[in-house]
């Protein structure tokens, strides 16, 4: 027969059963008791309450671990009662496993409303809160996975837009150091022809005053012979109508006398006639003075038209040998104090040409050819060279075919010149802009952005300015300032003015997208716009990277509620 336990034994089994019973109960109270203790704390924060001492995260004191959520406010900033509402500043922390973690302020613990979707802000029991993290989770899950493809293929969109951003400031930086190469040597050439033109312009300004100075003198001239004229045609009119009022008596025979000697006579001798029956003298010597008169003004005149056609056949004659001689007789024809340039100063002006020559000659620009086989710029060298060679710089006379020439020259390579110069201010504006750390807003440079809202238009032009289009209205939102926060935000100042208010200005918050869409525009104080651009631009890796570790923490979360 099997042998029976003893009392003794039986005691003994339920003494030691009874002992693991409290254990377990003890341990559940005290398991209670931490978590108690601990609720409310950020798994980062943590570390910071398991010594004995804790310190308060503003550094003003120390308190010890009992008084951890005792429900009494240790900590100006809230450290000691994260689980409790006794610290205005103090935030209670929603693990909400399975779903998104919440911050929320400690005065919201214990209130009888259901803050966490875990039910953790209600941990009194007062109020029984159901855990809904699991259905909120996913549908957080989607979002998150949607948000995560996004910046995928938006972080993609940005490293093609990176790449492409270095190529072309390459580009450019090339472009930009050989335009300002051809611009040093275009330069130099457009100077060159400013001399000559200048030299050209001064020799032809020369000619003119000295054309003008002798038509003048040929107008004097002949208003003087006028003035003469006029004045021997005023005495015969004076004696004619004194002979008539005194009525002189005449004879038949001087009559016909007369008749004869007037037959043939013009005017002016006709007058003389008779003033010379009543001042006695011959009539022979009057008309051989009037004859001398009227000889000498012809002598006069033609000696003016000879002038003029000598000087006119010494202009086409000219050349450089006998410029000395011309400039002599300049000197002796005008009078007007002038002097002629010094064998100095032709030597200079001379090597001054020579030196011009040699300057074109030296020039060597292989990279301006065309496919013609000669370059533009040697096309100019001769051109130029040719010019030089049949035009003295500071010359007085010169070749008119020559001067129009020079001055065709001139004004084409002032042109292109011109253009250069702008295109080069135009690429050293465009490199020196700030296009974010690894170049990713550089195709933000040439473009504008609009949205429609209601009656308005508005546009955005980075790097330059923005504006609210109203019908023909435009009013200026202003002007670009630049990126703030670490490239998530554009700014535009110092708009329009509001009338008895402040300046204009937008903010523009940059969220990561697949192409670059201007929305969401609002106004939420007076005159001072917000609006939100989408843009791969700002699809970085480090975002990315932080939600896919949230994602996997949230995956990891069913896992283990699966198991459980």
């Amino acid at each position: 027969m099997p042998r029976k336990p003893r009392p003794a034994q039986k005691m003994k089994g339920f003494y030691r059963a009874l002992c693991l019973i409290c254990l377990g109960f003890i341990t559940l109270v005290r398991s209670a008791e931490n978590n108690i203790i601990t609720i409310g704390i950020p798994p980062q924060d943590e570390k910071l309450f398991q010594s004995e001492r804790i310190k308060c995260k503003d550094g003003s004191k120390t308190f010890s671990r009992e008084r951890l959520n005792d429900d009494f406010c240790d900590c100006a900033d809230g450290t000691d009662e994260p689980g409790t509402s006794a610290c205005p500043e103090g935030k209670f922390y929603c693990r909400n496993v399975g779903h998104t973690p919440l911050l929320l302020f400690s005065s919201r613990v214990n209130d009888g409303i259901c803050d966490c979707c875990d039910g953790s802000d209600e941990y009194d029991g007062k109020v029984k809160c159901s855990n809904t993290c699991w259905e909120a989770g996913r549908v957080t899950r989607e979002k998150l996975k949607k948000k995560l493809a996004t910046y995928k293929e938006g972080f993609e969109i940005r490293r093609k837009e990176i790449e492409h951003a270095k190529q072309m400031t390459a580009k450019e930086k090339v472009e930009l150091a050989s335009l300002k190469e051809e611009e040093t040597k275009l330069k130099d050439l457009v100077d060159k022809l400013k001399v000559t033109k200048e030299a050209i312009e001064k020799a032809e300004e020369q000619e003119r005053q000295k054309r003008e100075n002798e038509e003048q003198k040929i107008k004097d001239a002949e208003k003087q012979a006028e003035q003469k004229e006029s004045l021997q045609s005023t005495e015969s009119s004076d004696l004619d109508s004194q002979h008539v009022s005194q009525g002189m008596p005449e004879s038949s025979v001087q009559e016909n006398k007369g008749s004869d000697e007037t037959e043939g006579l013009s005017r002016e001798e006709l007058g003389r006639l008779v003033a010379s029956r009543w001042t006695g003298e011959e009539v022979g010597q009057q008309v051989k003075d009037s004859t001398n008169d009227h000889s000498d003004q012809e002598e006069h005149d033609a000696k003016l038209d000879t002038e003029e056609s000598q000087q006119h056949d010494e202009y086409d004659d000219y050349s450089a040998e006998d410029e000395e001689a011309e400039n002599r007789s300049e000197e002796e024809e005008e009078d007007d104090g002038s002097e002629s340039k010094t064998d100095e100063e032709d030597e200079e002006d001379i090597e001054q040409n020579e030196s011009s020559q040699d300057y074109l000659e030296s020039m060597d620009t292989p990279g301006l050819s065309t496919s013609t086989g000669l370059s533009w710029w040697g096309k100019l060298q001769q051109g130029f060279q040719s010019i030089l060679r049949r035009v003295k710089l500071s010359r007085v006379q010169v070749d008119m075919s020559d001067a129009a020439r020079v001055r065709k020259d001139y004004n084409d390579l002032s042109r292109k010149l011109s253009k250069l110069q702008s295109r080069i201010s135009t690429l050293e504006n465009k490199l020196k802009q700030d296009y974010g750390n690894d170049g990713e807003f550089y195709s933000f440079y040439d473009q504008c952005f609009e949205h429609k809202e209601n009656k308005y238009t508005y546009k955005i032009c980075p790097y330059k300015q923005a504006s609210q289009v109203e019908g023909h209205s435009t009013t200026s939102l202003g002007r670009w300032d630049g990126f703030k926060d670490s490239y998530k935000i554009m700014e535009f100042s110092n708009g329009d003015r509001c009338w008895n208010g402040p300046d204009r200005s937008l903010k523009i918050r940059l969220r990561c997208g697949l192409k670059n869409e201007f929305d969401d525009v609002d106004e939420p104080s007076r005159c001072e716009y917000v609006a939100s651009l989408l843009t791969p631009a700002v699809c970085r890796q480090e975002r990315l990277q932080e939600l896919q570790k949230r994602l996997d923490s949230l995956n990891q979360d069913i896992q283990s509620h699966d198991e459980l």
